[in-house]
């Protein structure tokens, strides 16, 4: 259903952006969307998930690519920085830092300014570019970052993403909307997919009790036993487990204990009993 759903919007991103085009959709570029998909999803961490979107995207000739923080993202705890995930050659991205290019980027003010997926070409043909601003984009293109497009990713509270796909050199001009409106939707999926694995887990707030609980259950002690220990009746021991099973998301008292350790709610060895 989620591909179904993918496929659906991709249908709906081709006709917005490209209603002149009537022939039937020809998806000759990224030829198997659902495919593409699946790879994302096959990845284990943000780094994996990264290496698959590049090598879907380099296989559509696109070989240079940037996923930036437009803008702080308070949510991940991290400050807006260009390039958080990229590959885009080093002597650039340190040369892009050390001027502060993020401040005069035309494709950083239009990410922030417009949620349409747009080509750079189009930034550096408008006749009111600033000279500065021209002349970052001249010196990517010597850096061998050419015919770029670039989407806008906007999430909670205002918290913008950029996706720049670029190549390392020109082969045509030409303005490809068919591949445009795929590119949009497989780098939307991507965008989710790589947020939710860095995403640091907000941690379930549990009461004293609860946390005693677990200590106590991960020291292998019986749920009469800590009822003992704890001085509270069996019942009571079940009614905070069934909390516990619902503040962390667990099914079993032994998922709830692994889970608590791995997230450092609990650490078994040290445990006071006074």
């Amino acid at each position: 259903m989620l591909i179904a759903y993918y496929i659906f919007m991709y249908i709906i991103c081709f006709v917005e952006l490209n209603p002149l085009i009537e022939e039937a959709l020809d998806m000759s570029r990224i030829k198997d969307l659902g495919h593409c998909i699946e790879l994302i999803n096959s990845a284990e961490t943000a780094e994996e998930a990264f290496e698959h979107y590049c090598k879907i995207m380099e296989e559509c000739g696109y070989n240079r690519i940037a996923y930036s923080l437009v803008t702080d993202h308070p949510s991940l705890e991290l400050p807006s920085q260009h390039g958080l995930a990229t590959s885009y050659p080093e002597d650039w991205m340190k040369f892009y830092v050390e001027n502060n290019y993020m401040e005069v980027d035309p494709v950083v003010d239009a990410v922030l300014n417009t949620r349409k997926p747009f080509f750079w070409q189009d930034l550096i043909d408008d006749p009111d570019i600033k000279d500065d601003s021209l002349l970052l984009m001249r010196q990517a293109e010597e850096s061998g970052i050419h015919a770029g497009i670039s989407f806008s990713l906007q999430g909670l509270s205002g918290e913008t993403v950029g996706i720049g796909l670029a190549r390392d050199s020109v082969d045509s001009d030409k303005r490809d909307y068919d591949f445009m409106a795929q590119a949009y939707l497989l780098s939307t999926y991507f965008h989710e997919s790589f947020r939710e694995m860095i995403l640091k887990p907000q941690l379930p707030k549990l009461t004293l009790k609860e946390s005693d609980l677990l200590h106590w259950a991960a020291e292998g002690k019986s749920d009469p036993e800590i009822g003992m220990i704890m001085d509270i009746s069996i019942h009571t021991v079940r009614f905070h487990w069934k909390n516990i099973f619902r503040k962390l998301q667990a099914n079993g008292r032994i998922y709830a204990v692994t889970k608590a350790i791995r997230l450092g709610i609990i650490e078994p060895k040290i445990i006071k009993t006074s």
